[in-house]
């Protein structure tokens, strides 16, 4: 099983406090590319462009029925674009799947 240590959460977390401070629309503007399932920070943030194929048993964040809810489009860092995709402030200059999810989801305030 891979644990992440303190540090690398701490370095995670300070990254996408970072790039919360950038506005979404810097960050994703029109032509910026989709984001991919196989791109580092993908990887580092477990996104799936389908929530429902997020190992729940690695993201319990995601398991349940209030884990059920949650997407990218009823995330706090999301900005919906078109055709079902948006920016998000934790993933600058990329664009995500609204039915997407990853770890930096937020609920709505």
């Amino acid at each position: 099983m891979n644990k992440q240590s303190r540090r690398d959460f701490l370095a995670t977390g300070a990254a996408l406090w970072a790039t919360s401070l950038i506005p979404v629309s810097v960050r994703a503007e029109a032509g910026a590319a989709i984001l991919q399932e196989t791109d580092g920070i993908a990887i580092a943030l477990g996104y799936k462009k389908i929530a429902s194929d997020v190992d729940t048993s690695k993201y319990p964040k995601r398991a349940g029925a209030a884990g059920a809810t949650q997407f990218c489009s009823n995330c706090r860092l999301y900005s919906a674009k078109a055709n079902g995709m948006g920016g998000c402030s934790a993933i600058p200059n990329k664009l995500v799947a609204g039915q997407g999810w990853c770890n930096a989801w937020i609920p709505m305030a």
